[in-house]
């Protein structure tokens, strides 16, 4: 025979938010304390924290673009280099960058990517305006990628 629990008894958890506590509230609680908890642990006075800015990549047809968030972040601290295949977002953030934008991170921050290989690598400009850097990596129209045809044993 097989015996039968009682499903009917709650535990205690269950009885606590039957008697009037909020589980959504207690969640909402439990992550503000979170994200203070973060942002102390993230507020430490190192020089060398690292961060990496928030991107989005698109094919518009004839290019490539890549856009990154660095609201803040001067011109002159900004990095971009190919090597290779490979697509470089460098720089700086310091705490004496004053500007109109409000901010948590300072410090270096990077980003990289591999570019398709029919990218022309002399035509790739880099704008930064109002915060956000747009990389444009003009296509060269040639085609690398081939079909194989397989073979018998």
């Amino acid at each position: 025979m097989s015996e039968r629990t009682d499903t009917t008894r709650s535990s205690p958890v269950r009885a606590a938010w039957s008697a009037g506590h909020d589980p959504a509230a207690e969640l909402e609680h439990l992550w503000g304390q979170v994200s203070r908890l973060l942002e102390r642990s993230s507020a430490s006075t190192e020089s060398s924290r690292h961060w990496m800015p928030l991107t989005e990549e698109e094919d518009s047809g004839d290019a490539y673009q890549v856009r990154a968030e660095l609201p803040g972040v001067p011109r002159a601290c900004v990095s971009v280099e190919i090597d290779g295949r490979e697509l470089h977002i460098q720089g700086t953030l310091g705490d004496t960058d004053r500007g109109p934008a409000l901010r948590r991170r300072t410090g270096s921050f990077s980003y990289g990517i591999r570019i398709p290989g029919d990218v022309d690598v002399e035509a790739v400009r880099a704008d930064l305006c109002d915060g956000v850097l747009t990389v444009r990596l003009p296509k060269t129209g040639v085609s690398t990628r081939r079909t194989i045809a397989l073979g018998a044993d």
